[in-house]
C-alpha cells in the first residue's frame, strides 16, 4: 500500500510538468511508451473511480440489458458493471496493452473487440445495444460524426447513450489529441444525431467533477 501510494503521487507529480504535451495527450488515448504510459495509467486508477462509479450508477443497467462500453482501459468501469449482471457487455478498446489486460483480468465475462467505434459492422448488429458508456473518451473520437452515426445504428430505438468527460480537468490538453474538450461545441454536434440531455456533476473535486451527458434517438 505505501507503494502504490508512492507510485501514485509521482504519477500526478510528473502529470502536472508533462499534461499539456502531445505525448502526454497521446498516452492519456491509449498508452504507448513506458514512461508516459506509466503516467497514464496511474492517473486512471487514482483520479476516475469516483466518476466511474457515479457514471455507473446513471447509466442504471438492467439484468436483461445488452451494454457496450467504448475505451474501458484498465477496466474499472467494467468491474462496476458486472456488478449488476447485464444479460451481455461488449467491450471496444483499442490500445493493445489494454486489450491484454482486459483479456486477462476478464476472461469470457465480456465479449472484447480492437475495431475502432467508427466500424463495428460485423461486429455489433443494428439495433442491438440497450446502453453505451464512453467515460473520457468522447474526446478523442475523430471525427465525430462518423462515430455518432456508427452509435446510433447499434442502439436500439427507446436506448441510451451515457457520456462521461470531465472537460475542465482537459481543457489545456493538446488539441491536436484532445479534439472534442468544448462542451458547447460538443452538443452542436450532438443533438444533430441525437436528443440530447446534460447535467454537471461535482463530486468533490477537480478530478471527479464532470458533465454527464445522454443521448436517445429522435
Amino acid at each position: 500500500m505505501i507503494l502504490e501510494n508512492l507510485l501514485n503521487k509521482l504519477a500526478i507529480n510528473l502529470h502536472k510538468y508533462f499534461k499539456n504535451t502531445r505525448i502526454m495527450a497521446e498516452n492519456l488515448r491509449s498508452p504507448n511508451s513506458f514512461f508516459f504510459g506509466f503516467i497514464a495509467k496511474r492517473l486512471m486508477l487514482v483520479g476516475n473511480q469516483k466518476v466511474i462509479e457515479d457514471s455507473v450508477e446513471r447509466l442504471n443497467v438492467k439484468s436483461e440489458d445488452k451494454i457496450l462500453e467504448i475505451g474501458s482501459g484498465n477496466g474499472q468501469a467494467l468491474i462496476e458493471i458486472l456488478k449488476k449482471s447485464p444479460l451481455q457487455l461488449k467491450v471496444i478498446e483499442i490500445s493493445p496493452i489494454f486489450r491484454n489486460h482486459l483479456k486477462k483480468k476478464f476472461g469470457d465475462k465480456i465479449e472484447l473487440s480492437e475495431n475502432d467505434a467508427k466500424n463495428l459492422k460485423g461486429i455489433i448488429d443494428n439495433g442491438s445495444i440497450d446502453k453505451i458508456l464512453l467515460i473520457n473518451v468522447i474526446y478523442f473520437l475523430n471525427t465525430l460524426d462518423l462515430y455518432l452515426k456508427e452509435l446510433k445504428r447499434i442502439l436500439k430505438k427507446d436506448g441510451t447513450i451515457f457520456i462521461a468527460a470531465k472537460f475542465d480537468a482537459v481543457k489545456t490538453f493538446d488539441d491536436n489529441v484532445f479534439r472534442n474538450k468544448q462542451i458547447i461545441d460538443l452538443l452542436k454536434i450532438l443533438k444533430r444525431f441525437f436528443k440530447v440531455s446534460y447535467k454537471c456533476i461535482d463530486l468533490g473535486d477537480i478530478n471527479s467533477k464532470y458533465y454527464a451527458i445522454y443521448l436517445k434517438k429522435k
